[in-house]
């Protein structure tokens, strides 16, 4: 089952909001390719469209960290480098999967993995630097 976007996980910024929603988006795209794993051309470009993205966002937000002077940034960037090697072990594991049944099976697991990923961080880290965002214009980037 997709997962919507909730205002809840805004951090007051349109550019990194928007960049975690279509995150959201890759996810649930992930989500449908594994349950039709058949059709593995279009697994292995959600699961590339997932990891490119999600580099060009956290390039995205270190950028903003930056501008704002985030007293946390050098600890998330040390987050959004672990989250990206799990991201990389988690596709590796996707695309070493000969057998389309058995990703079928386990196609809850990895989206709740991939879910967890992405949601986790939003909500309990990203959400460090809404106070800081405050004084800046809500498109602002770095």
């Amino acid at each position: 089952m997709p997962v919507q976007w909730r205002k809840q996980m805004s951090v007051g910024n349109l550019i990194i909001d928007l960049d975690h929603r279509y995150l959201l988006s890759l996810i649930n795209q992930v989500e449908y390719a594994l349950r039709h794993p058949e059709e593995s051309e279009n697994l292995r470009m959600a699961l590339d469209q997932l990891s490119d993205y999600a580099r060009e966002h956290f390039a995205r937000e270190e950028k903003l960290q930056l501008r704002i002077q985030f007293r946390g940034y050098m600890p998330h960037k040390m987050a959004h480098q672990s989250l990206l090697d799990r991201l990389d072990r988690i596709i590796s594991e996707i695309l070493e999967e000969s057998d389309p049944q058995q990703l079928k099976a386990r196609s809850a697991e990895i989206t709740t993995l991939l879910r967890d990923w992405l949601l986790d961080h939003v909500l309990k880290e990203d959400m460090k630097m809404k106070p800081d965002l405050e004084n800046l214009p809500p498109n602002a980037i770095g």
